[in-house]
């Protein structure tokens, strides 16, 4: 009996008792992520992207990069959270005049209201070119499910009882695409005006990023060139479409809009008055005629995505023109 309880004190202990616990199991792979190769097929659950450790908390994976653009869009008052992948070695060519990303980026953008995740939007770079997605979450924010084909437009009731629409497929290339064919890169929140000191100080670039600094004559001026670069210049670079007729970039926002002409056959007016903000076409087109009750000529702007008014860009503008 005392040997029998001997061992049965001592049974923990290699070597006594009938297991050896000196040696451990090998721990399973990791799953394969969407991630680790983009050319497959989107999966439908944004849990199985491979961007959260848990999707619930939208808690990002070993490999994304938060971050932050300097110049933020509105859009409709939601907080979004960013991130950004490269492939393990690769490289952001920060070298002028376009930026290039390798094949296998990822950029996801999440838009949260209140803490309640609404929509998770996706642009990555295949072998064949830039492509885009739009994962809707559900109800309980525990999992996001994925728009497929040309989705139209999805509304969404946010929990303030006002709307939010995810724009279609289509949308997203309008906005992309117009700055693809100007500037040459599709990103829009990584570049040589948006991109803060943090990022560009990262690992990411495969050289310290040159930034492009944002300045007007005077204090007012500025802070309208930053709202210009972080909502216009999507669509307003110069280009010859007709939605990027004139560029709202530092350089040339003046020259194209002060004293200018629009080019619109159905709102005719200039672009922008000195000192007289509510006859200047720009100021009516971003203040007044997002607005619910507004029925004049001139198109909201910026004109996709946005079913509120922003409340930061009456001050700007009225401050900028007022000061010309």
């Amino acid at each position: 009996m005392r040997l029998i309880s001997l061992c049965v004190i001592v049974s923990l202990v290699p070597g006594c008792g009938d297991a050896d616990t000196s040696t451990t199991s090998a721990p399973p792979p990791p799953e394969p992520r969407w991630f680790d190769d983009v050319e497959q097929p989107l999966p439908l659950l944004l849990s199985e992207v491979g961007a959260f450790t848990d999707v619930a908390l939208r808690a990002p994976a070993l490999g994304l990069t938060p971050y932050e653009p300097r110049f933020p869009l509105f859009s409709n008052g939601l907080e979004k959270e960013r991130l950004v992948y490269l492939p393990p070695g690769a490289q952001i060519d920060p070298s002028p005049p376009v930026w290039s990303f390798p094949v296998g980026t990822v950029l996801l953008k999440s838009f949260v209201f209140e803490g309640a995740p609404i929509e998770t939007r996706l642009l990555f770079r295949r072998d064949a070119g830039w492509e885009y997605a739009v994962y809707r979450w559900r109800e309980d924010g525990l999992e996001a499910e994925l728009l497929e084909g040309n989705w139209p437009f999805e509304p969404v009731v946010l929990p303030d009882l006002t709307d939010h629409v995810i724009p279609a497929r289509l949308d997203c290339r309008t906005c992309h695409e117009t700055s693809e064919e100007t500037v040459g890169t599709p990103v829009l929140g990584v570049g040589p005006f948006q991109t803060n000191e943090a990022l560009a100080a990262s690992e990411l670039f495969a050289s310290p990023p040159a930034l492009d600094p944002v300045a007007g004559r005077f204090a007012a001026e500025t802070a309208a060139f930053e709202y210009f670069i972080g909502n216009c210049v999507t669509c307003h670079t110069g280009g010859d479409a007709t939605n990027s007729a004139f560029s709202l970039f530092p350089k040339d926002a003046v020259a194209e809009t002060v004293g200018v002409e629009t080019e619109a056959e159905t709102a005719e007016g200039i672009r922008v008055v000195a000192g007289e903000p509510e006859e200047s076409v720009l100021f009516i087109g971003v203040v007044h005629a997002p607005e619910p009750d507004y029925d004049g000529p001139f198109k909201a702007m910026p004109p996709l995505g946005l079913t509120r008014v922003d409340p930061a860009a009456e001050p700007v503008l009225r401050a900028w023109i007022n000061g010309l």
